[in-house]
């Protein structure tokens, strides 16, 4: 948890996240597989950050829930993590 503590704050310290899209759930066959939160990098970027986490995962996602790190790396190759509230 320590780890997970100093990113997050590491993350929050660099924008402020988008209102209706903080800790928004993801899910893997029907359960919540995490939580999902995305950030404003400014319109001189364009662009925004996501942060994901999974359950019960480690720092190496894939070795600890395999399919949830598929199903996550997935959505992110075909730009499905818009957060909806």
């Amino acid at each position: 948890p320590f780890v997970q503590q100093r990113t997050q704050y590491w993350i929050w310290g660099l924008t402020e996240p988008i209102a209706d899209k903080v800790w928004q759930s993801w899910q893997y066959e029907d359960q919540t597989a995490g939580y999902i939160t995305q950030f404003d990098l400014g319109k001189d970027n364009n662009s925004s950050f996501i942060f994901v986490t999974v359950h019960g995962a480690g720092h190496e996602v894939p070795a600890y829930r395999p399919a949830e790190a598929l199903a996550m790396f997935s959505s992110y190759l075909n730009g499905k993590w818009d957060v909806k509230p």
